[in-house]
């Protein structure tokens, strides 16, 4: 997980995710309680998660925040020999072709993955523009703590138990289906599987829907990560879909794949509230 700045050391923990139009929150005393609250049309994100903190009376406490997809950017290139402890400090040179702004005006931090079919170590870079990350910790130093800054994606691999090697198909308003696959609790791999935002639509019946298409691309994503990437073959699936629609994607899995995924949302616990309760579970926390 990227931890771009010290962890502090408060009492109790908040985990924020921090999307283009909401804010989603979990307090640790509450864990299948979401807070949601939209970022207004007339207000800036920062003064928007202000906001929440003192509506909610999170002064004082320690904030994890898990940023969403338009916060950074990530790439994947072969894994440069050296020593680990020398690589984070030589991210911005490694980077310095791939990247379309100075490396100086960046932050970098690096996660490793499983090695490409030739046995070539790989990693995933995950870069942030340094002023608007400064500017999110300078907004919320005088009210809390900011224990992590930490990504999405990353943060949804906490989700699941270190021995698993896990399939999560992950579906939020507004984005396109993505399956990711994660084992002891790394992200390994994922892909958006287009053509199924009517998930989204409440007005479309569960019933109405034919999966056909998403069972294919399953099965394709399956063969792609375990055949080319040489990924484990996942042992446990997991959906965070609407709710309306699980029933009917489980069973429709359970068909084909002969095997009953499991839940990760709730009535009370949306797809999209899921990144802030991961955060919340960082591994050495």
């Amino acid at each position: 997980m990227p931890n771009w700045f010290k962890p502090a050391k408060a009492s109790s923990s908040v985990g924020i995710y921090l999307t283009q139009h909401a804010l989603l929150a979990i307090d640790e005393h509450q864990p299948r309680q979401e807070v949601q609250r939209a970022v207004g049309s007339s207000e800036s994100p920062l003064s928007a998660l202000q906001a929440l903190i003192g509506e909610q009376g999170w002064q004082g406490r320690r904030l994890h925040l898990a940023l969403g997809r338009h916060w950074y950017n990530q790439t994947q290139m072969e894994k440069p020999v050296m020593p680990d402890e020398e690589l984070a400090q030589a991210l911005p040179w490694c980077m310095r072709e791939q990247v379309s702004e100075p490396v100086e005006n960046l932050l970098f931090d690096y996660i490793d993955l499983p090695p490409g079919p030739q046995g070539q170590p790989r990693i995933a870079v995950y870069y942030s523009v340094r002023e608007r990350l400064a500017a999110l910790v300078k907004a919320l130093t005088p009210q809390c703590d900011i224990a992590t800054i930490g990504v999405d994606e990353l943060a949804l691999a906490n989700l699941l138990e270190p021995e698993v090697r896990g399939l999560l198909l992950h579906k939020v308003p507004g984005q396109d289906l993505t399956l990711t696959f994660i084992h002891q609790q790394q992200w390994h791999f994922s892909r958006t599987i287009r053509g199924f935002q009517a998930l989204d639509d409440e007005q479309v019946a569960s019933d109405q829907f034919v999966f056909d298409n998403l069972l294919l691309e399953l099965q394709r994503s399956i063969d792609y990560a375990v055949g080319q990437l040489k990924l484990s073959v996942p042992n446990r699936w997991y959906l965070a879909l609407p709710q309306r629609v699980t029933p009917a994607v489980e069973g429709a899995i359970s068909q084909v794949f002969d095997l009953r995924p499991e839940s990760l949302t709730t009535d009370s616990l949306s797809p999209i509230s899921l990144p802030a309760l991961g955060i919340l579970r960082e591994p050495g926390r």
